[in-house]
This record gives C-alpha cells, structure tokens and sequence, in this order.
C-alpha cells in the first residue's frame, strides 16, 4: 500500500533540526536564560504546521500552538536524549490535536441533533488557492477517520516520519502504527480517487519502515 502525500507538502529534513536540537538539549539542563524563546522560534514552524495537516485549515490553531509550548516548557527537563527534543514535542503535538479531534466530532454530533449552523468555515484564500482548496477537501476526509488513524495518517504522509517514529509518538506498537496508517491510507486513495482536485494534487510514494 503506497502512502499519499500532497503534492506540495516536502517532509521536512530531521537532520536540519539536529543542531538546534543539540544546542536546545544544552540549554534546557543548563537552564540557559532564554531558551524557551529559543525552543519557540526553532520548532514553531513544526508545531504550527502539524496542527494545520492534522486539525485542517478551518481550525483555529494559536491557542493549540501556545498550548503546546507551554507544556514543553514546563516539562523539557525531564528529556534524556538530544533526538527526544524534537519527538518530545511532536508527541505533545498530536495529543493536543487527538484531543481536538475528538472534541471536534463531538460538536458536529451536537449540531447534527440541534440542527445548528458551523460556527465558521474559512474558504480557500487568493495564495495559491487551489492547493489551499485541496487541503480544506483533504482535511474533511480526515474528518472521516477516527483520532488515531488521522494522527497516523499526518505523521506518516505529511511529515514523512519511519513507522518506529511514529509509534513512538503515539505511544504504541509498531504493528499497531502500521495498521492505523494502512486503514488510513485505504480510506483516503479511495476517496480521492473519486475527487478530480485531489486527484491531481495528491501523489502517492512508497510506505517508508525505516530503523
């Protein structure tokens, strides 16, 4: 099974973030004057972006990225190693957004009894707004997975992370990792397959097992 991945989406390299990593891990048992802002600027691209691909372009994600800092702030001595900086948070990350997640099905649950309207749905802007179209479709077909599988999902296709990765962040086996992401992955091709637009925006590359 080939994973998807937007078209426009590149994972980022993890060796790029390496030596911030190391310089970051030292700072943090130092307790270095100023190294939560220097955490903030170095991983809030990170942070920020694996909210918009988990939770989609509709959600509101400030509150969500402060939320997430301010747990990594309050627990970064307890990080061993210099690779945990970045996987620490990333775990941190999609916790937070399981938890919206959920708590977004639950209020669609909610409107579908009480007959209420969407609070707001931001549409597609003028940069780029094709792809920004797509996204918002790919992200209501996420809305089709549970929590789990959509956290998969992102990790897998969207940040390009190895299963060992990912069931590290999630906090499960990798046979558990694998088969979130291969239930995931089947659901989403068959419904892109059926959307002209995501079609041609969504490429499909080889499943990566790394480690």
């Amino acid at each position: 099974m080939a994973n998807v991945v937007p078209a426009s989406f590149e994972p980022p390299a993890v060796s790029a973030t390496t030596g911030v990593a190391l310089e970051l891990h030292q700072a943090i048992i130092d307790n270095q004057a100023g190294w939560q802002r220097r955490a903030f600027d170095a991983f809030h691209g990170l942070v920020h972006g694996l909210l918009i691909k988990s939770l989609g372009p509709r959600a509101e994600i400030a509150d969500l990225v402060g939320d997430a800092f301010v747990i990594f702030f309050s627990s970064a001595h307890r990080i061993q190693s210099v690779p945990a900086v970045r996987s620490y948070l990333v775990s941190i990350t999609m916790n937070l957004a399981r938890r919206e997640m959920r708590l977004h099905k639950r209020r669609e649950l909610f409107r579908r009894f009480t007959g209420s309207a969407d609070e707001y749905e931001q549409q597609a802007g003028q940069d780029d707004p094709k792809a920004k179209a797509a996204l918002l479709q790919l992200s209501r077909i996420l809305d089709e997975l549970s929590a789990d599988q959509r956290a998969a999902f992102v990790l897998a296709n969207l940040e390009g992370m190895p299963v060992p990765e990912i069931a590290a962040v999630l906090g499960v086996s990798e046979s558990t990792a694998k088969r979130r992401i291969r239930r995931a992955n089947q659901h989403v091709l068959k419904r892109v397959s059926r959307n002209a637009l995501l079609a041609d925006y969504v490429q499909a590359r080889p499943e990566r097992h790394d480690g």
